[in-house]
């Protein structure tokens, strides 16, 4: 895959994703809308060597945000949550289908997510709880599967982004 290739905007065309570095990037939103009363995914699947990143990119925090204060209400509400689970699970038929892990890679799903004022410890912490009890996390348990679905959630801003994968450049405009 040539370098371009793997420098990405978001859906609205306000934020660039630079990732040069990684083995391969799989944006699965075109074969998701095949089927979109079905099928919800993330923005980016991005392969690294040692892992796949889900990767499902939130921001009310850009300049020309409309109405960041309703964001912030809206990730309190259940509704929010149930679709953010959704992408996971639409993306990953879709990893699957278009056997983009065959050498079944670890699976991280990532929720980079951006709000004004940010989101304090307390509310991180029960919102990856919620997400855990969501996510197919009990499948490691079960004898009959025999794939990892899902290793890790993490729910990060983008500081916390930079600081863990600093190679991956995000930046506005």
């Amino acid at each position: 895959m040539e370098k371009t290739n793997k420098i990405l905007w978001d859906e609205n065309k306000n934020v660039r994703f630079d990732f040069s570095d990684a083995i391969d990037v799989f944006e699965p939103h075109g074969l998701a809308n095949l089927y979109s009363d079905y099928l919800s995914d993330v923005d980016f699947v991005v392969e690294e060597e040692e892992k796949l990143i889900c990767l499902e990119y939130k921001n009310a925090k850009l300049k020309n945000a409309n109405h960041p204060e309703a964001f912030t209400r809206k990730i309190t509400g259940e509704e929010f949550w149930k679709k953010i689970v959704k992408k996971f699970y639409g993306t990953m038929f879709l990893v699957w289908a278009c056997k983009k892990n065959p050498k079944e890679k670890p699976v991280q799903y990532v929720l980079l997510m951006e709000s004004e004022p940010g989101i304090d410890d307390a509310l991180k912490k029960r919102f990856v709880m919620k997400m855990m009890g969501q996510l197919p996390f009990k499948y490691r348990d079960r004898k009959e599967i025999q794939r990892a679905v899902i290793d890790e959630f993490c729910l990060m801003d983008l500081k916390e982004w930079r600081e863990k994968y600093p190679k991956y450049l995000i930046c506005e405009g």
